[in-house]
């Protein structure tokens, strides 16, 4: 075999070994996609139950929050801050998830369920009027988003589902 030869076949070994390269890099690039989504995933849905924790572990503010919802103007002026800030806190929360998902960072699983919960919030007199005075410290492309939701799609938070009470009124107990 010659030296010309034998650097043809060190040049096909290297390029084989460069392709079998660049083929690991691309599968461990693949896993990392996926490990990367999946703790964003995981984070996601930890915020989530972090800003509803004080709603969970305190009564008075999940009235608070509750009666916010559905008039305002009924809460006191230390209540009103209070519900403020916490739907200041969930459409923060919303707006992050949606730059999340534009970004391909957030599965559609979860942006799913938070446009339904947009959906939802958007539809009661609390987050209107919240909005109505703080929707300027959103993001243009948040408000226009928030703003095309549809409420024709909004469910009730936190009644009892429709099915519930025919049962309850089938039994007598309405």
């Amino acid at each position: 075999m010659s030296l010309s030869d034998l650097a043809a076949v060190g040049s096909f070994i290297s390029g084989v070994a460069v392709l079998a390269s660049l083929i690991f890099v691309g599968f461990q690039l693949r896993q990392n996609t996926q490990a990367v989504r999946a703790g964003a995933s995981q984070a996601h849905s930890q915020n989530w139950q972090q800003i509803t924790m004080p709603i969970i572990e305190s009564g008075d503010f999940a009235r608070v929050w509750r009666l916010g919802l559905d008039d305002i103007e009924g809460l006191t002026d230390d209540e009103r801050v209070r519900f403020y800030a916490f739907a200041g806190a969930t459409l923060r929360f919303f707006e992050g998830a949606r730059v999340q998902w534009r970004h391909g960072q957030l599965d559609k699983e979860h942006w799913h369920n938070v446009e339904k919960t947009a959906t939802d919030f958007a539809a009661t007199s609390g987050f209107k009027s919240y909005w109505a005075a703080r929707h300027h410290w959103l993001s243009p492309e948040f408000q226009n988003w928030y703003e095309s939701l549809s409420q024709e799609r909004a469910h009730n938070l936190y009644g009892k589902p429709a099915m519930s009470l025919k049962v309850e009124d089938a039994r007598g107990h309405a």
